[in-house]
């Protein structure tokens, strides 16, 4: 997912109102918190304060205020083919209007995007891509448009599970350890966990980590055991191993292939400014 513009609590005056008739070039996803209006396959409509709309590009654009003023949240994007895969596999609504029942969560995952969008931090890329995909996530438990195995009562706090291990692979996620915190047996947490997700909790783990550990490696000088480590492997052998037969190459190959060039590795300079509005307009 690559940002283009992000911007958020905006206060527009009453009447104010958005035209793009070819879409805006790129995915928009917008958090509405006042009453408004959209044009969606060519029927206005009325939308409800806190709502959310995600527009695919070159979607036409026609949104507003419906009376008072407009205040909104926004983020014009370019997903990579993963988050389009992703968008789809959760069955998130493309151009319509998703009620939220808890904006506040979706708003502050929003700016934790933003901070890390205008960050120092040499893995800002990564937790921001982190912080989109479980804004998704969030978007997916709203629609309503459940699967049957979604309405299971455990369902929920698996996916809260998922989302903190992609946020944090690093972390011990053990059978064991995961079998304690969700008070479930082994069998019974593997067979849900594939039910729910289409893959065994392993096997996300591992994959969360070979990635963060490519991220580590192309943007930091770390030594290979100290990418390890940080990624949860108590032992480089094991780490290079698993890397390996994951990348197809060693760590330090990876890296020496992917190495930025100097100076574009995401430490740049940063606008001395506490407001969270980034660009002139959504």
């Amino acid at each position: 997912m690559k940002i283009l513009k992000i911007g958020c609590g905006y206060r527009h005056p009453a009447g104010f109102s958005i035209n793009r008739p070819q879409g805006s070039g790129d995915f928009l996803l917008l958090i509405i918190k006042s009453e408004a209006f959209a044009v969606l396959d060519g029927q206005r409509g009325s939308v409800p304060q806190n709502s959310a709309i995600l527009f695919q590009k070159g979607t036409p654009q026609l949104y507003g205020s419906a009376g008072a003023e407009f205040v909104n949240d926004w983020m014009h994007f370019e997903p990579g083919p993963s988050d389009t895969a992703l968008i789809g596999s959760l069955g998130v609504p493309l151009d319509a209007v998703i009620p939220l029942t808890e904006p506040a969560e979706l708003s502050d995952l929003l700016k934790s995007i933003f901070r890390e969008y205008h960050s120092q931090n040499p893995r800002k890329a990564e937790s921001a891509q982190r912080y989109f995909e479980l804004i998704l996530l969030k978007l997916s438990e709203q629609t309503g448009q459940k699967k049957p195995e979604e309405t299971h009562p455990c369902y929920p706090a698996f996916c809260r599970l998922r989302g903190e291990i992609r946020l944090e692979p690093q972390s011990d996620w053990r059978i064991g350890t995961v079998c304690k915190r969700m008070n479930l047996s082994r069998s019974y947490l593997q067979h849900l966990y594939k039910a729910f997700f289409g893959t065994s909790i392993t096997s996300d783990v591992r994959a969360w980590r070979m990635e963060h550990a490519k991220n580590l490696l192309s943007s930091t000088d770390m030594t290979v055991a100290s990418v390890a480590c940080s990624c949860g492997y108590d032992s480089d052998v094991h780490f290079m191993r698993v890397f390996k037969e994951t990348a197809g190459v060693t760590p330090s190959a990876f890296r020496a292939r992917s190495r930025l060039p100097s100076g574009e590795n995401g430490r740049q300079t940063i606008p001395k400014n506490g407001d969270l509005r980034f660009a002139p307009s959504d």
